[in-house]
C-alpha cells in the first residue's frame, strides 16, 4: 500500500522559513540558513458502508496514510536535522490547497516549494489543480517542480 502514496508531487509542500527574520531582506546566502516546514496534506472522504470497499476497509487505508506520512517525513525532517538544517514536518487533513496555504501563514514562511503533476486540458478541468491554487493564494513565493517521467 506504501506504493501508492510514493509520488513525489502529491499533495506535499516544503516551506522554507528564515530564521530571525520578520519578513525582512536577508543578505545573501542567509535563506540556506532557513529552516524546513515539511506538509503533507491528507484527503479523506467521508466513509461510507456501500460498494467494494468497505467502512472498515477505508479506515485501515486512511490510517496506512497517516503512518506512512509520519513515517516519511519523520525520516526526511531526521536526515535534513542531521545535516544542521533546521526542519519539522506537519500532517494536515483536508483540502490540500487550502492546508498548505493554512501552514504557510501559521509558520510564516518565505517560500513554497511543491510538486505539480502538470495535468492539462480535462484532467485539469475536471480535477483541478492544487498548485495553481496554492500560487494564487499563498502569502509568500511558490516554486513548482513539475515530475518527469
Amino acid at each position: 500500500m506504501a506504493g501508492a502514496h510514493e509520488d513525489p508531487a502529491s499533495n506535499r509542500f516544503l516551506g522554507i522559513r528564515n530564521e530571525g527574520g520578520s519578513g525582512g531582506r536577508r543578505p545573501r546566502g542567509e535563506g540556506r540558513r532557513g529552516a524546513r516546514v515539511l506538509l503533507h496534506v491528507l484527503v479523506e472522504a467521508p466513509l461510507f458502508g456501500e460498494g467494494r470497499l468497505r467502512r472498515e476497509q477505508v479506515r485501515k487505508f486512511y490510517e496506512a496514510q497517516r503512518k506512512w506520512t509520519e513515517e516519511t517525513l519523520g525520516a526526511r525532517a531526521a536526515e535534513l536535522r542531521q545535516r544542521g538544517i533546521k526542519a519539522s514536518w506537519r500532517m494536515r487533513i483536508g483540502v490540500p490547497f487550502e492546508e498548505i496555504v493554512r501552514v504557510a501563514q501559521e509558520e510564516h514562511v518565505d517560500m513554497i516549494v511543491m510538486g505539480t503533476h502538470g495535468r492539462s486540458g480535462l484532467n485539469r478541468v475536471l480535477l483541478g489543480s492544487v498548485a495553481e491554487r496554492v500560487v494564487r493564494l499563498a502569502p509568500c513565493p511558490v516554486l513548482t517542480v513539475r515530475q518527469t517521467c
